[in-house]
């Protein structure tokens, strides 16, 4: 049988609206299986269990925070690209990843992962267009799944390795898998874009891809005209959306991330398709976007998640960091929505949706502890979502990860 292990939590922000105090977090096999409400009933948890509990000291505890989208092998640029229109942001981020080795880069990738669990993340979703992640992140304590991200410029001659290299690793462990991670419509032909599909199908595996990210994308992908046209061949002459769902790459599996630019009438077709959106909020202010607004996502039904993006777009890699500008950006929007993305709704967009996401008996034992003391389940969410607190410990599959002293 799987060694328990007994967390007392002075506080817990369990599922179901409850600020819970003095509570026993019961934990086996890397899941939480029972949590008691009550000092009484921790009390109780104890001597039936006969766990001797571990007390990690003042704090609340919550669910891990989930990031849906990052690229953790760019760690290493740090903030180094500048900030240019998109086509030669992407032209300058190519030339300096040029630049440095294969060791330089997955150094920089484990220190990004670090980086994620010091502050709080307990899981990410990396893409990954080196195959430098599996090796990396299989020996890491975070927990992450890895999309290869796949592309082939419209170029036949790229179609099969493109392909190959999406499908390899996919051998995990407790903590790694794998999705499959098609580029974006405008830089992943259709014969790629249907064979990933099929394999993200075959293997129930979830699919993330950059939607609507600028307006060159859907600019190019109608017409053939715009940024984009000197370096890309014909188009397909349908909207980034069109293509998608006649590539089977839109549905329930599928993670749209960004979706800086898409109409009221898409937004409805994406949510009766099921799709999840991921909106990266300091990444969105480096490129001085038009505002996003996640309020007619939720009216349509979309789940909805934060991510990070990477350090060539963002001056850090801290999703407390995304909640908090989130809050600035959306002020109308309710702090529990926004903790909800950055838990509950990454965890769906990465295929873990009933698996992570929520502090609850029969989820995964990915837990926080922030350095708060809230009064109310209000102002947990407050403080959680807007002041960027210390984490005190991470748990991660039911082990200890990290302490900040």
């Amino acid at each position: 049988m799987s060694r328990m292990k007994l967390i007392l939590a002075r506080q817990a922000l369990c599922h179901g609206g409850l600020l819970v105090k003095d509570a026993g977090i019961l934990i086996r096999g890397g899941r939480i299986i029972e949590i008691a409400t009550s000092a009484a009933g921790t009390r109780r948890l104890v001597r039936n269990s006969g766990v001797v509990p571990e007390d990690h000291g003042p704090g609340i505890w919550t669910a891990g925070l989930v990031n849906a989208h990052a690229h953790l092998e760019l760690t290493a640029l740090g903030n180094t690209v500048p900030r240019l229109p998109f086509a030669r942001w992407v032209s300058a981020l190519m030339g300096a990843r040029s630049e440095l080795g294969r060791t330089a880069l997955s150094r920089g990738l484990a220190q990004g992962a670090d980086r994620l669990l010091n502050t709080g993340t307990s899981t990410v979703g990396d893409n990954d267009s080196l195959g430098l992640a599996a090796g990396v992140l299989a020996s890491h304590p975070i927990r992450a799944r890895v999309f290869r991200e796949a592309l082939d410029a419209w170029d036949p001659k790229r179609t099969a390795k493109a392909r190959r290299f999406s499908r390899a690793p996919r051998r995990g462990t407790a903590t790694l898998a794998f999705g499959f991670g098609p580029h974006a419509p405008f830089t992943v032909s259709s014969a790629l874009a249907r064979s990933l599909a099929q394999d993200a199908r075959r293997r129930r595996a979830p699919i993330s891809i950059h939607f609507a990210e600028s307006r060159g994308e859907n600019q190019w992908m109608l017409t053939g005209n715009g940024p984009l046209a000197g370096v890309l061949p014909k188009s397909p002459g349908i909207s980034s959306l069109d293509y998608l769902e006649e590539a089977s790459l839109l549905g329930s599996r599928s993670a749209l991330v960004h979706c800086n630019h898409v109409k009221k009438s898409e937004i409805e077709r994406i949510a009766q398709s099921g799709a999840c959106v991921v909106h990266c909020p300091k990444s969105h202010e480096f490129f001085r976007r038009a505002k996003f607004d996640p309020e007619p996502w939720l009216r349509a039904g979309v789940v909805m998640a934060l991510g990070t993006d990477s350090v060539a777009s963002n001056p850090d890699l801290d999703m407390r960091a995304e909640m908090a500008r989130l809050r600035e950006t959306s002020p109308n929007l309710n702090p529990e929505r926004i903790w909800t993305m950055a838990t509950e709704g990454g965890a769906r967009c990465l295929g873990w949706g009933q698996r992570l996401g929520r502090l609850e008996p029969g989820r995964a034992a990915d837990l926080a502890l922030w350095d708060l003391a809230p009064r109310s389940r209000a102002g947990a969410l407050e403080a959680l979502t807007g002041s960027s607190p210390e984490i005190r410990q991470m748990i991660v599959a039911g082990r200890a990860q990290h302490s900040v002293s």
